[in-house]
């Protein structure tokens, strides 16, 4: 029998305590939060073990305005200030206005909000049973969605139109699939972890193309710290950049994808194996060489991108969303000499290292509170309309990566960049990216662990025994 180690008891039942004394005071927060709400029907969501099916939500009556339009609801992380700039926003709004248009019989009401304060504000109304009709989910959600009765299968609507059911790529689904049955439509598809470069800062430390090795890697990075220029800007201050555009892909390299399948089948793998901490080593290495900047956990993901763009950084690690921004935003010199490159092949990762972290994260939703018929159906149709091949058009015409199969568009119109991606993505293989598949609970305990990582304060060693610590909670649930 294996010698018990009482200090790591007592440890493990310091966290569980903790989380429990969490879990209570988050009860009483969302409570303070439903009053706020207005419905006067406030209930608190048990975070228990539901199995997978849906739990039952308060069905609403369709709100109708005093001229008798059906009022439809929706909440987004996109907004209307982007159109004109981003290929889905864009497409989006173009997508939702038209529809408005042809149905005069319904008031759209939206609200708008970055995606930090829409993370917290949705799970805040889905526990005061005052979800809106039509919101985004992000594929991590799934399962605490479902479990909790929030949102609505699609499985037949889909079904019952194999045309919008069919038109995506292969496994757009999947992170919004949970036992056969799919939750959300997907809205983009995208890459996180993309290496924009300044060729021309590069090339001064003696690098024409992106290191080919991790090696040569280290040595740009050495060469960079003796000229005083930061080698790669990270805004990490909302916590997710460095587990969505640097770890999931670093981590893939060490692990390999069927090592992820297998923490998300709860089959075997842990955090705390070799290979994941090798990962989350090579991480803290890089940080520990000067690789990143001093403030990377003061600074957020729009501040990087102004650093970049000032030439106080030779690198950025970001998603396909950056593309368009260059086109846009960066000075012309910086935009004439930004190339694009993915990480090299680590040493002593696995035998696949053309890997990139990207696919499908964010869904278009229904709320399973939307029960009258008529409403219901008019709200499916909304839904088709802005995920559907308009979107799918006005995203790839402005550099977007979309979820569609065959998008029409200019390519001769396109940012250089996003012909430089095009052409990149034949020789590369998309893997998950973290947040997009894993618990919520986990993701979480995994971004803000990573900004202790990167700056010393917590081990490669600490931060695993963490994050499987909450894998453990979750499976329990």
């Amino acid at each position: 029998m294996k010698k018990v180690d009482w200090l790591e008891w007592e440890r493990i039942g310091i966290y569980f305590m903790k989380k429990k004394i969490l879990a209570i005071l988050m009860a009483a927060v969302m409570c303070v939060a439903a009053a706020g709400c207005g419905n006067g029907n406030v209930s608190v969501v048990d975070d228990g073990d539901n199995g997978t099916e849906e739990a039952s939500a308060p069905v609403e009556e369709a709100e109708v305005t005093e001229d008798g339009k059906i009022v439809i609801s929706i909440l987004t992380d996109v907004s209307r200030s982007v159109v004109g700039e981003s290929g889905y926003g864009t497409g989006f709004y173009t997508a939702l206005d038209e529809w408005q248009e042809a149905h005069p019989e319904v008031e759209i009401s939206i609200e708008e909000m970055d995606q930090t304060s829409y993370q917290t504000k949705i799970t805040a109304l889905g526990s005061a049973d005052d979800m809106p009709d039509i919101f985004m989910l992000k594929g991590s959600w799934t399962k605490n969605f479902v479990n909790n009765g929030w949102v609505q299968d699609l499985t037949a609507d889909l079904d019952a139109d194999p045309e919008w059911r069919d038109a995506y790529i292969e496994g757009a689904y999947d992170n919004a699939t949970l036992d056969g049955k799919i939750y959300g439509v997907p809205r983009e598809s995208l890459s996180t972890g993309l290496i924009f470069y300044n060729s021309d800062m590069w090339a001064e430390i003696g690098y024409e193309e992106f290191p080919a090795t991790w090696d040569e890697l280290l040595d740009a990075v050495d060469k960079f710290q003796e000229k005083g220029v930061t080698a790669f800007v990270m805004g990490n201050k909302p916590n997710w950049p460095a587990e969505s555009c640097w770890l999931s892909t670093l981590g893939d390299r060490f692990t390999g994808v069927e090592w992820t399948n297998s923490i998300l089948n709860g089959d075997g793998a842990k955090f705390t194996d070799d290979e994941f901490v090798a990962a989350l080593t090579a991480f803290q290495e890089l940080a520990d060489r000067g690789a990143f900047n001093a403030d990377i956990n003061s600074i957020d993901d729009q501040e990087q991108q102004t650093v970049y763009y000032n030439k106080k950084a030779a690198a950025i690690a970001n998603g396909t969303w950056f593309i368009p921004s260059v086109d846009n935003a960066a000075p012309e010199d910086v935009k004439a000499a930004t190339k694009l490159a993915i990480l090299p092949p680590v040493n002593g990762g696995t035998d696949r290292q053309n890997t990139v972290s990207g696919g499908c994260v964010w869904f278009t939703s229904l709320s399973s509170q939307v029960q009258d018929a008529a409403k219901r159906e008019l709200c499916v149709d909304l839904i088709k309309a802005l995920t559907g091949k308009k979107v799918a058009d006005i995203t790839a015409s402005y550099g977007g990566v979309t979820p569609w199969k065959t998008p029409e568009y200019d390519a001769s119109s396109l940012p250089q960049l996003y012909t430089e991606y095009l052409e990149l993505m034949e020789s590369v293989v998309n893997v998950p990216v973290y947040d997009s598949c894993m618990d919520s609970g986990v993701i979480e305990t995994m971004n803000q662990g990573l900004q202790s990582l990167l700056i010393g304060e917590k081990t490669p060693e600490d931060l695993a025994n963490e994050i499987q610590l909450e894998q453990d909670q979750v499976s329990m649930e």
